[in-house]
């Protein structure tokens, strides 16, 4: 049942040819958060870097990317057909098609290459705190050059505590102004406070630590959301 409410395929309150409208309205600062994305990579990245999207499904992170610079190659990998459908749409609009390759799957079932950076925008949050984030992590790591630039944006927190109810609050109302459809956002708060799995500011530290990355710091805050930048140990 948990599985299913945040299962892109099969659950059938959700759109993937919605998604950049959505995540826009849930996600405060979405663009700003890409142009920042954009901007810690041009600082660490070469002309020829290779970068790992994991949860490439929508493609604004690889769209983003591939406009800022335009000699980098993508890899991308997700689960969802159906969000993978709309990257290859959104890559080949963008006329980027030969400098990206997707992936139907799980990162965990992708070769062992070195690449240069790696992203992961809403995604681990979805995962159980049962060794699954944490071999999540410990893949994108085997596939990262030693010192390369790492971005993690997760929905976090203590969801028992009174500071996470009230950011929730905040969330919420601010989805609602960003023009959320007042049935679909009761349902997301719904899921997001009763089932997914997020887990505290310290736990994250943890886990990034387990899985060798190092030198973490927060770049992004937004009411639950925050963005982290690490480096592969």
């Amino acid at each position: 049942m948990t599985e299913n409410l945040f299962d892109f395929d099969t659950n059938p309150n959700f759109l993937a040819t919605d998604y950049d409208i959505g995540v826009r309205q849930s996600i405060p600062g979405y663009d700003a958060l890409l142009s920042m994305l954009a901007a810690l990579f041009q600082i660490y990245l070469t002309d020829c870097a290779h970068i790992l999207i994991v949860g490439a499904g929508g493609g604004n992170e690889i769209g983003t990317l591939g406009q800022t610079h335009p000699t980098w190659q993508f890899t991308g990998v997700d689960p969802s057909e159906k969000m993978l459908a709309v990257a290859c749409t959104k890559v080949a609009s963008l006329g980027l098609e030969d400098r990206v390759t997707l992936h139907n799957g799980l990162v965990q079932e992708l070769p062992l290459h070195p690449f240069n950076a790696a992203t992961s925008l809403l995604v681990m949050h979805f995962l159980p705190d049962d060794g699954t984030k944490l071999d999540y992590l410990k893949a994108i790591a085997a596939r990262l050059r030693s010192g390369s630039p790492f971005v993690l944006v997760d929905l976090q927190g203590d969801k028992q505590s009174e500071g996470f109810k009230r950011l929730v609050n905040g969330w919420q109302t601010r989805a609602q102004m960003a023009g959320m459809e007042s049935q679909r956002l009761t349902e997301l708060v719904n899921r997001t406070c009763q089932h997914l799995p997020c887990i505290r500011e310290e736990r994250t530290l943890e886990l990034l630590t387990q899985a060798n990355f190092k030198q973490m710091t927060r770049f992004y805050t937004a009411f639950v959301f925050t963005g982290w930048l690490a480096f592969a140990g």
